[in-house]
């Protein structure tokens, strides 16, 4: 089982798009929900490749558990003022699972490092606001054995509870995958020696953050 993190895990609620004029340069922000640093990098490529014309594509992407597998590049601005402040405002808003590319286009006033690292945090903090932000919940999954008598039983126990039964697998008897959130295994797996008379069992498959 992996470790649980000290703060609280967020994803994109949803990806978005905004655009935003400082000094005549227009920052175009885009948030992309991804998982691997594979797919956070090909975004990264579309971005670059269906804007051609903008003077520099700036990202940053935070992905796994805690956010541990990060990147970011400046993408032609002087050194540490366009990257990084992205990338920061990733962290400081506890996300994972997530790129930021901001697109600039230069309307030839130059904005100094100072200028540069606020107008790419203020651009990468207003489409994570667009976006929207969720908790991830650390979750199980279980995998449970019963008869065919109980299977309706479990269902709506699952239905009233809020658990998602992902699978069903019919054959002499049932297996039944459900999800079910980490801190309440025990009482769902109570539940489930109840229901079939403690003579089939049930057991976590894996656990993950959803």
């Amino acid at each position: 089982m992996k470790d649980v993190p000290d703060r609280p895990i967020k994803a994109l609620e949803r990806e978005a798009e905004i655009s935003l004029e400082i000094k005549r340069s227009r920052f175009v922000a885009r948030s992309f929900k991804r998982t691997t640093v594979e797919d956070a990098l090909a975004a990264v490529k579309d971005v670059q490749a269906a804007n051609r014309a903008a003077d520099h594509n700036v990202w940053a992407f935070r992905v796994g558990l805690t956010g541990e597998q990060a990147r970011y590049s400046d993408d032609g601005e002087p050194g540490g003022t366009a990257g990084p402040p992205v990338l920061e405002i990733l962290k400081r808003s506890d996300v994972t699972q997530a790129l930021v590319v901001v697109t600039r286009y230069f309307g030839g006033i130059k904005l100094g490092a100072g200028g540069l690292v606020r107008a790419y945090a203020g651009a990468a903090k207003s489409v994570l606001g667009a976006s929207g932000l969720k908790e991830l919940r650390r979750m199980a999954t279980v995998e449970a054995v019963l008869p065919y008598a109980q299977l309706a039983g479990l269902e709506k126990q699952a239905s009233r509870e809020g658990f998602e039964i992902l699978s069903r697998e019919f054959a002499e008897l049932v297996t039944v995958t459900v999800r079910v959130p980490s801190a309440r295994v025990d009482e769902y797996r109570s539940f489930h020696t109840n229901l079939v008379g403690g003579k089939f069992a049930s057991h976590v498959l894996v656990e993950d953050y959803f």
